[in-house]
């Protein structure tokens, strides 16, 4: 096996990378590039360069990656993340968790020097101003209404991925007549360097390889617009069920998305903090609410908001014309949660019935295989069981439900109890500072006092 290299360079607009013949850019608008200081410029590229490419080599089977940047302050971190990453990787591609971890641990790579930059750049902030990944998914449309209901003044980002074939589309609409409506501009970062965890545009075949640190990597590059406003906080929608994990065919802890679960949040914080001067924060305040629960506070304390719910990838040409395409196992399980909530999904464009004999490989519940990983998790089975059972409460009875009442009725009548405590009630979360602790869980409370 021989080697990759990796050239990178800044630019006006941002940074490229020039790999195999192909530029990929991280691009920001001129006046957010502008005026973040150089110093911390110059520390966030070797760092944002090595965490998109980390997993390249895994990608080509390679043994060796050449960078012309200096070693990235987050070296170690970032090795964490991708080896916490490496599981779900393999589940899902169908390939081997042991020969992934063999091939990344003798892994050689090479800098330009040995010089690592040092952080430190000092962020001065604000504590009623904030930043939120907006994708316009239930999770970050409540953390945003929360946040604003908190006074902290979100801004909204958006990292644009190129391998989501219509989502920039329908995103563009929806952050016009949001921002018309709430007066907040939706700051957009170019993300062409996406296109490096597209294993069919590489040629090498569709793979989860290079998905594990997008979390990480957006926490980073969301800091000059950080910068721009003041911001003390950087915000991410991610839910209780995040740090829910299984185990692999080998035995390996899988978890469906560790760079989203809340103690890895813990380690982006401090990655941001020391960006930052100790100044910008990363948490989540919706840490507490399992997925129905944030189906719910949205949808019943900020209807206004959650008009604008667009939880579909659109990876397929049944997106082109509308924000969801209603063939996914994402579309289903999102108009399920709304239905089980007691609200109308034709409300946000969700018009097809997600809950018919067709839709049945979509549910976990049914022996469905086409569902995402964390469909499989125990907790994600007995969402499903929840949410069916209060969509046949709310009276619906679509072949799906039907089938519920015949083989589950029964079950999730004996554990009613337990799955409202579980999926309606509030959980511990470690991501937030005390004050916006107790603040946001008063808000949960009063949203779910009166749960179907």
């Amino acid at each position: 096996m021989n080697g990759l290299s990796i050239n990178a360079r800044q630019t006006s607009h941002g940074f490229e990378i020039l790999f195999r013949g192909s530029k990929y850019v991280l691009n920001y608008p001129d006046e957010i590039w502008q005026a973040y200081p150089q110093e911390a410029k110059d520390v966030l590229f070797d760092n944002l360069v090595y965490a998109e490419t980390v997993h390249l080599p895994l990608t080509f089977r390679r043994n060796e990656i050449r960078y012309n940047t200096s070693p990235p302050f987050f070296q170690t971190q970032f090795f964490q993340n991708m080896v916490m990453d490496l599981p779900s990787c393999a589940d899902v591609d169908g390939t081997s968790t042991s020969e992934l971890l063999k091939e990344f641990m003798n892994l050689k790579t090479r800098f330009k020097d040995n010089e690592v930059k040092l952080p430190r750049y000092r962020h001065e902030t604000r504590g009623d101003s904030s930043v939120v990944s907006l994708s316009f998914g239930k999770d970050s449309l409540l953390t945003w209404a929360v946040c604003r209901e908190l006074g902290l003044n979100p801004q909204a980002a958006y990292i644009v991925e190129p391998v989501l074939l219509y989502e920039e589309k329908h995103k563009d609409k929806l952050a016009k007549e949001f921002q018309k409506e709430f007066g907040v501009e939706l700051q957009k970062i170019e993300h062409s360097m996406g296109n490096l965890r597209d294993g069919l545009r590489l040629g090498v075949g569709k793979t989860e390889l290079g998905w594990g640190l997008q979390s990480t990597q957006y926490a980073m590059m969301i800091l000059p617009i950080a910068h721009m406003f003041g911001s003390r906080y950087v915000l991410f929608g991610n839910e209780q069920s995040c740090g829910e994990h299984y185990y692999d065919r080998e035995g390996y802890v899988c978890y469906p998305a560790y760079d989203q679960c809340h103690v890895w949040t813990t380690q982006i914080d401090l990655i941001t903090r020391q960006l930052t001067g100790g100044e910008v924060c990363t948490m989540s305040v919706i840490e507490p609410l399992n997925d129905i629960a944030v189906v719910y506070t949205l949808y019943k304390r900020y209807p206004e908001v959650a008009k604008y719910h667009m939880s579909c990838f659109v990876e397929t040409e049944a997106g082109r014309d509308h924000r969801w395409c209603m063939d996914c196992s994402v579309c289903s399980k999102m108009y399920l949660l709304v239905k089980a909530s007691g609200f109308e999904p034709k409300t946000v464009g969700l018009n097809r019935n997600m809950l018919t004999d067709e839709m049945r490989d979509y549910f976990s519940l049914f022996g469905g295989s086409d569902v995402n990983t964390y469909a499989l998790t125990g907790r994600g089975r007995d969402e499903q069981l929840f949410a069916f059972y209060l969509a046949w409460r709310n009276g619906d009875r679509s072949p799906l439900v039907e089938e519920f009442e015949k083989r589950f009725l029964d079950e999730a009548r004996g554990r009613e109890d337990e799955l409202y405590k579980t999926f309606f009630g509030m959980h511990d979360a470690i991501t937030l500072p005390g004050d916006i602790k107790n603040r946001a869980e008063s808000i949960y409370r009063e949203a779910l006092s009166d749960v179907p």
